[in-house]
């Protein structure tokens, strides 16, 4: 969390949020690896998505960053576009992408790491634990805390 602490997230109307204001209070923050190319991320986006206002409505202290691997920050925007929810990310000349990217080791998309406050990973896998478990799975990381 360190890395993004200072960062300005960018929404999909192209305004920035602070990600320290964004994350503010979230006892968990998933880090959602993908891009608009990929049909199995676009899969899971929509489930990412379903599963995201289940969990909010259950009051689950958990927000979604995207890491945008697409090649252009326009075909980034029209995946952000893509999304229900419209999760903030990571601004695509931004260093901190990589940086993500290789810190968590991300070899294919879409990834899901969750990571608490504190930065502390919870898993690599949340994307094939959320197909497994659904909103069980967030059950299972707050457990972390």
């Amino acid at each position: 969390m360190e890395l993004i602490k200072e960062t300005k997230l960018i929404k999909r109307d192209k305004s920035e949020i602070e990600a320290k204001e964004f994350l503010r209070n979230k006892d968990l923050v998933g880090f959602f690896f993908g891009n608009r190319s990929c049909p199995w991320c676009l899969g899971f986006t929509s489930y990412l998505d379903d599963i995201y206002l289940k969990l909010q409505k259950q009051g689950a202290s958990f927000e979604v960053v995207l890491i945008s691997s697409d090649d252009e920050e326009e075909a980034m925007f029209g995946y952000m576009d893509q999304m229900e929810i419209g999760w903030p990310a990571i601004p695509f000349n931004c260093d901190v992408r990589q940086k993500l990217i290789q810190l968590y080791d991300v070899q294919a998309i879409p990834a899901l790491i969750v990571v608490k406050k504190d930065g502390t990973v919870v898993t690599k896998d949340g994307v094939e634990e959320l197909e497994e478990k659904e909103v069980e799975a967030f059950s299972e990381w707050s457990r972390w805390q």
